[in-house]
């Protein structure tokens, strides 16, 4: 595997440089890739998907993320924007199930009024999370978080190198039932072969685990979650991005984590609502 450049960052870092990883689509070329994509073959919109192509691949490469903002018109049915989208990432790797129903796609929307609670950092269990923004909360809420696994990485390692080295040992997350590895040991924090640093965190998984089999956390694991969990929850650690209605975002799982802000929702046509795809690079999907 190559070495790649890889770019840590905190949210006043990642917000001041938004030219590597935020990409303006104008009208016509979100056109032109609509009209190729419905067809599903490509045509005129050749150049813009190149142009596309490179961006995700450079940016998920160097920052972990990229954000793509009026990919698709938003008004058009969901059913055209959902295969829309899935020729599009035909480019970046294989859509791989995300929940053990099998789904291929899914839409996130406030349930039961799950909405009113933040959803704590994670990493999915896939190459790429993407998320393709049909409609945002009313109440300008519902900010997908992210943060850097190097920006962590390296501060805990200045901060608490005891709990770093406890992060980067192995840990287990016990996933019956769910799509992918039930059963997945990996260290939190780890090197990977390209040179970057890697990350797999799922912050209720793990510590439930020993509950349905997996071993007992001790002491120490404990206290090295806690001191992850104060480091990603420092303000200046996460960036908040809002998305607007047909906006892109497109998360390197192994390099990001991510979250997302509370929000209140109003009911019926203005409801919050989210695409979520998962895309695996290789056949398999390895942390």
């Amino acid at each position: 595997m190559d070495a790649v450049t890889e770019i840590g960052w905190s949210s006043l870092e990642l917000d001041a440089r938004r030219e590597l990883w935020s990409l303006p689509l104008e009208e016509r070329e979100r056109r032109l890739l609509w009209a190729d994509a419905r067809a599903g073959q490509w045509g005129a919109g050749e150049q813009v998907r190149t142009r596309l192509r490179e961006f995700v691949r450079n940016a998920a490469d160097s920052v972990g993320i990229t954000h793509v903002s009026g990919l698709v018109d938003a008004t058009r049915p969901e059913q055209e924007i959902t295969e829309v989208l899935s020729f599009l990432l035909g480019d970046f790797g294989r859509i791989v199930p995300q929940n053990g129903r099998g789904d291929l796609t899914s839409v996130l929307h406030d349930q039961d009024g799950d909405g009113n609670t933040e959803l704590g950092f994670h990493c999915d269990t896939c190459d790429l999370l993407v998320l393709l923004c049909l409609r945002p909360a009313f109440d300008g809420g519902g900010l997908t978080k992210l943060a850097s696994a190097r920006h962590v990485h390296d501060l805990i390692e200045r901060e608490r190198p005891d709990a770093l080295a406890t992060l980067r040992e192995e840990w287990t997350f016990e996933r019956s039932g769910r799509a992918g590895p039930q059963v997945v040991v990996t260290p939190i924090l780890y090197d990977r072969k390209d040179g970057t640093i890697g990350c797999y965190y799922q912050t209720r998984t793990v510590r439930s685990s020993p509950d349905r089999g997996g071993p007992e956390l001790t002491d120490r694991q404990w206290e090295a979650l806690g001191v992850l969990d104060e480091v990603l929850y420092r303000p200046e650690i996460a960036f908040g991005l809002p998305m607007a209605a047909g906006d892109l975002l497109i998360i390197r799982n192994s390099r990001v984590l991510h979250g997302r802000s509370p929000f209140i929702d109003e009911p019926g046509p203005y409801a919050r609502r989210m695409l979520r795809v998962w895309v695996n690079e290789g056949e398999e999907w390895t942390p």
